[in-house]
């Protein structure tokens, strides 16, 4: 399911936290307070609540849009038709009109052909003026669009100031929408600030202290005046400020309208007893979306200095990486369910995936680690490699506080860049590389004007080493990159094995900035089972490398000596997402898994395992219960029909053919791969015998007390021929159906698996 958009965010309660939207300054108006009788009030009727709740149980459960909090009342409030003129002493007018939604928790507003002369000012606050919005110029606008913050409770006004000297310049506006917040107010303290699970973590604690400039690239949207997500401003190749943010493609509305937060975290780890404060801009235009991989990058356009995000912001536009490469641990800085600044981390690799309906390997598949997590709104945060890079945004997923080992889904930026028969407007290359560099990967830029880095060598994608390899004999590879200004032309890779860093590998080559090149180690010759590697590079260009943060990768993997390739075909149903499956070995340990797959996409799965000599199962689920015989996606009257064969060497060791697919909601199949010389080396059980053995008629399996759970009788190429669920001390196996010859017995019990040999002889 998609992530929910952000719960909408109160500010009923106290707003001395609140930093204000637009460049400050006080409305002219005060005084007029006591003729407010006078001014135009329009008031807007509640809306029926309860079916607008009723409509949310569903569109809360889709996902597939912002967060809805508040009804919108389509307006044409302008100048002429409504509101109040008052003439100034000091010569100047002033416009006022008083809106109301009965019974609303909040009141915010999407205002349209608005004009702005300089020296003109417009503003809207509550009644009380402790909530004040503005002073908004043209510097606000985009296209003559503006959307406002949420105004706590029911009453607004809004102000239009005229100066003498403007009298005779254009002006205008037109109220188009007045939204009742209906969600916000009553649910503050369950929905937003302090709102989200107990296990997220601030982002300033001390896991974040490494992570400031990114985190002072993730903002808080709110999308079209009704809902939120997270996102980030992210960089170009030009390294020039361009206020870009990217986020997911479905918290997408008119961005004309949107308002972005920036800082809004707590200072230290704890929660503070009230809202931090937080700063705003408005207004901002599309530069392009993409469904497959749900990225959407906006421009913001409203209170720019010099062109891009105020210094008083602290702004970091944090880079990106688009190679695909898969990172070694992950980083996203969110706001989960309205809440202040988190931040969450993976220290394992994420993988490509196939989820939430992406495109084939669409996604970063991410699992939390350190206790955190994300929640309902924070879609569209950014998803950090090792290197504080962007690889991605949050698409979807399961995470939260009370399931912690559900994966996440992020958009990845390597799928966003240029895909097949995209333009500028579906792709993120125009925006993010305008002078063609062709570079996979950038840094990101600071505003603030600190100097950039002259000498700065990187390690990144160890390959090679991870996952299950069928030899000792490892060959590691790792790229080496150049993020610093100077080009890298030398530089020393220390590397090793299981916690050792003793081997060196010297380099050298031109590596202009944000160039890389892959690095190919030598051979090394390791004992079979579980190993670490690492990796740093030292000395670039023979001087002290000035960024420490990307010299050093490590991973792990397992090596099995003279390993035994099993090749699995899976053919899936219309129904992806129902099958799951499992290898594991004689000691019930999952050596190898499968999950994920998207429906309405029936694809062959083609995937190798390593092992050793040994029995296995293998084992695969049906959510739904009707196997690999799931709907046809073409004919939604017909059923489907899936398979699976598991081959070693050319022979099947366990299958389910299309004819067998409605296996219901599991089936598991054991085999073994054996060595003649030493079969009962596999088997861990003792305190069992077979007698006669070699025998014909019926062969008595009995043990010394323990009950046999599972009996099967297997050839030597370890494909199962009988079998029987006995459940007692004793069983009998049956010669008459089986030819002269040796085969495998293999029972299970709850103490382990047993395998010996037996000889059929007539």
């Amino acid at each position: 399911m998609t992530k929910k958009v952000l719960f909408a965010l109160s500010l009923s309660l106290s707003m001395v936290g609140f930093s204000q939207q637009g460049d400050g300054g006080k409305p002219h108006g005060g005084k007029l307070q006591t003729v407010s009788k006078s001014i135009d009030h329009r008031t807007f009727n509640q809306p029926d609540i309860d079916a607008l709740r009723a409509e949310d149980l569903v569109n809360d459960d889709a996902g597939n849009g912002p967060w809805r909090f508040g009804f919108n009342n389509h307006t044409a409030l302008n100048m002429m038709n409504s509101g109040t003129w008052f003439e100034l002493p000091s010569g100047g007018i002033i416009w006022l009109l008083r809106l109301t939604c009965s019974n609303a928790l909040t009141v915010n507003l999407t205002l349209d052909n608005v004009v702005i002369p300089e020296g003109n000012e417009l503003y809207v606050y509550n009644p009380e003026k402790d909530f004040i919005l503005g002073n908004f110029t043209s510097n606000h606008l985009y296209e003559g669009t503006l959307g406002t913050e949420l105004v706590p409770g029911s009453s607004v006004y809004v102000e239009y100031y005229i100066p003498e000297q403007n009298l005779d310049l254009p002006y205008g506006l037109n109220i188009s929408r007045v939204t009742h917040g209906y969600r916000t107010a009553s649910e503050f303290h369950e929905k937003a600030f302090g709102s989200s699970g107990s296990c997220n973590m601030n982002v300033n604690c001390p896991d974040g202290a490494g992570w400031v400039n990114e985190r002072n690239s993730a903002v808080m949207l709110v999308s079209g005046g009704s809902g939120f997500c997270s996102g980030a401003l992210i960089n170009n190749t030009l390294n020039d400020g361009k206020p870009y943010v990217l986020t997911a493609n479905h918290c997408y509305s008119d961005p004309a309208s949107w308002v972005f937060r920036f800082n809004w975290q707590a200072t230290g780890c704890t929660n503070p007893a009230s809202s931090p404060t937080f700063q705003s801009l408005n207004g901002g235009v599309l530069r392009s979306r993409r469904t497959q991989s749900d990225f959407c990058l906006v421009e913001i356009t409203g209170g720019l200095v010099n062109g891009t995000v105020p210094l008083t912001y602290s702004p970091y536009f944090s880079g990106w990486d688009k190679s695909g490469t898969n990172p070694t641990t992950t980083v996203s800085i969110h706001h989960p369910s309205g809440d202040i600044k988190k931040i969450s981390f993976d220290d394992a690799q994420a993988t490509p995936a196939t989820a939430m309906g992406s495109e084939a390997n669409g996604v970063w598949q991410v699992e939390w680690d350190r206790n955190t997590t994300t929640e309902g709104g924070s879609s569209g945060s950014p998803l950090f490699d090792q290197n504080h890079r962007i690889i991605g945004q949050l698409w979807g997923g399961g995470a939260s506080c009370s399931n912690l080992s559900a994966p996440d889904y992020y958009g990845r930026v390597s799928n966003s860049w240029n895909p097949n028969n995209s333009n500028s407007s579906n792709h993120l290359k125009t925006w993010l590389d305008p002078n063609n560099s062709g570079v996979n990967f950038i840094d990101g830029y600071d505003p603030s004007g600190q100097s950039s880095i002259a000498t700065d060598a990187g390690l990144t994608n160890p390959l090679g080493v991870s996952g299950t390899l069928c030899s000792a004999a490892v060959t590691p590879q790792v790229t080496i990159s150049n993020s610093g200004t100077d080009a890298l032309t030398s530089a020393t890779i220390q590397y090793g094995f299981d916690g050792a860093t003793n081997l060196s590998y010297n380099w050298s080559g031109n590596l202009a900035q944000y160039q890389s090149a892959s690095v190919t180690l030598p051979v090394a010759n390791l004992t079979g089972g579980s190993h670490t590697f690492s990796a740093n590079v030292i000395n670039p260009n023979g001087a002290t490398d000035q960024n420490l943060a990307n010299n050093a990768v490590n991973s792990t993997f397992t090596t099995v000596v003279a390993g035994l390739t099993l090749n699995l075909t899976l053919d899936l149903d219309c129904w992806g997402s129902e099958t799951s499956w499992e290898l594991t070995n004689a000691s019930n340990q999952i050596l190898f898994s499968g999950a994920g797959y998207t429906d309405d996409n029936p694809t062959t799965i083609n995937q190798q395992f390593c092992v050793d000599y040994g029995c296995y199962t293998f084992t695969i689920d049906d959510s739904w219960g009707d196997g690999l015989a799931g709907l046809d996606c073409n004919n939604a009257s017909q059923l489907g029909a899936g398979s699976y064969q598991i081959t070693y060497n050319g022979v099947i060791k366990a299958q389910i053919t299309t004819a067998q697919a409605n296996f219901g909601a599991t089936n598991s199949q054991n085999f073994c791969i054996v060595d003649d010389a030493s079969v009962e080396q596999f088997g861990q059980l003792t305190g069992w015998t077979m007698f006669p053995n070699p025998g014909s008629g019926t062969i008595q399996v009995t043990t010394d007390g323990w009950l046999i759970e599972q009996l099967s009788v297997l050839d030597m190429a370890g494909q199962e021929i009988m079998h029987a669920s006995p459940s007692a001390v004793k069983a009998g196996i049956q010669t008459e159906q089986l030819c002269n010859g040796v085969y495998l017995v293999r029972i299970e019990s709850s103490n382990g698996i047993g395998l010996k040999r037996l000889v059929v002889n007539k």
